[in-house]
């Protein structure tokens, strides 16, 4: 009954108070990012979720659950996921608007991530130096300029937040070494998909030499996303956390944390990605059933690694909404992806938690 209340009482204080705030700030931001950048940037993005909208995507959705760790300043981690993703946002559109493939270029552009988590550096980014091989078809002097002024503001915000972590130093590491892994990523993963498979198989392939029991893509699915970052960041809203309970941090994330989600997502967008170019991870599994059971496997390693925690509970109740915000996702009413929701609902004991994300959509809570 305890743990049944518990996660009555995370999800009511997640839709009252994290999504109302977070939607809030994001109103906020674009008041500031007109004042920042005269111009409208990623106006042409598929797949950035319409902010006017007031829903998030199912990734953000799953950072902005850290809010809610014990000493972690609600309104300062929002403020640091939500101008965190937007950097991302924008440079991502960037480079498929001026069909940026070659690994430097990409490297050099999403060099301003990296500087956004360490508050000792300022942002080199530079939209122009990264457009040189562009099409000349439209001129986009004040486009980039509005877009490095973007970035730069929200870069700005993400800094001075870490800055005042109590715990910053400890985290400080594991922040860095998450976002180069998913710059890492993103550098490779753009060539032409022959090309981008064996660069990202023999960049995995250095990593994967200490890491035993997952394959290159789901190395790869592991880096993809920024959980990891968020994690770390509520660890570090904690004065004096110890380096051996960052430590246990770490190995819960990556892979097994991050790698959940991002399979997770890899599956329930995998059919609106049939006919484009994007490089979905789930794609390279024989069939459903054995994503399904990658899925589970890694949703057991991060069950078992969460144990070792002091907060061990919430990070249990953690994993569990963020898998059935995925199982709960409309996109799984369709083919055999019903069956595999409904398996992993059932391998968890995830009903209760599936209905509540179920009715929030109904309610457009999410």
């Amino acid at each position: 009954m305890g743990q049944f209340t518990d996660a009555v009482s995370f999800f009511y204080r997640y839709y009252s108070k994290v999504l109302p705030e977070a939607r809030r700030l994001e109103e906020v931001t674009l008041k500031k990012q007109r004042l920042c950048a005269p111009v409208p940037v990623c106006k042409n993005d598929r797949t950035r979720v319409d902010m006017r909208s007031g829903q998030f995507a199912a990734d953000k959705l799953c950072c902005l659950m850290f809010s809610l760790f014990p000493h972690t300043d609600m309104k300062g981690f929002l403020t640091f996921m939500l101008s965190l993703h937007a950097i991302g946002e924008v440079l991502e559109c960037h480079r498929m608007r001026k069909d940026i493939r070659d690994e430097h270029e990409i490297r050099n552009l999403f060099g301003c991530l990296s500087s956004s988590v360490d508050p000792s550096r300022n942002c080199p980014c530079s939209m122009a130096e990264s457009s040189k091989s562009a099409s000349p078809v439209v001129d986009i002097s004040d486009e980039a300029a509005g877009e490095n002024m973007l970035i730069r503001c929200n870069s700005d915000q993400c800094r001075l937040q870490l800055a005042l972590l109590p715990s910053y130093k400890q985290a400080a590491g594991i922040i860095k070494k998450y976002m180069q892994l998913y710059i890492d990523l993103q550098s490779h993963r753009h060539y032409p998909q022959v090309i981008s498979i064996e660069a990202l198989k023999t960049w995995s392939g250095n990593h994967l030499e200490y890491r035993d029991g997952i394959s290159w893509w789901e190395f790869c699915a592991s880096s993809d996303t920024f959980l990891g970052i968020a994690a770390m960041y509520a660890a570090a809203s904690v004065p004096g956390i110890s380096d051996e309970e960052i430590s246990a941090l770490d190995e819960l994330c990556f892979p097994w944390l991050c790698g959940l989600v991002s399979m997770l997502d890899s599956a329930v967008s995998a059919r609106s990605a049939i006919g484009t170019d994007e490089l979905n991870f789930s794609s390279f599994y024989d069939n459903l059933k054995q994503c399904e059971d990658r899925i589970i496997f890694f949703a057991c390693r991060a069950m078992e690694a969460c144990i070792k925690l002091k907060d061990s509970s919430l990070y249990m109740l953690i994993i569990k909404a963020m898998t059935s915000l995925y199982i709960s996702d409309p996109e799984t009413n369709f083919s055999m992806l019903r069956l595999t929701a409904s398996n992993i609902a059932k391998r968890f004991s995830l009903h209760t938690y599936r209905n509540a994300a179920l009715l929030s959509r109904c309610f457009h809570l999410l």
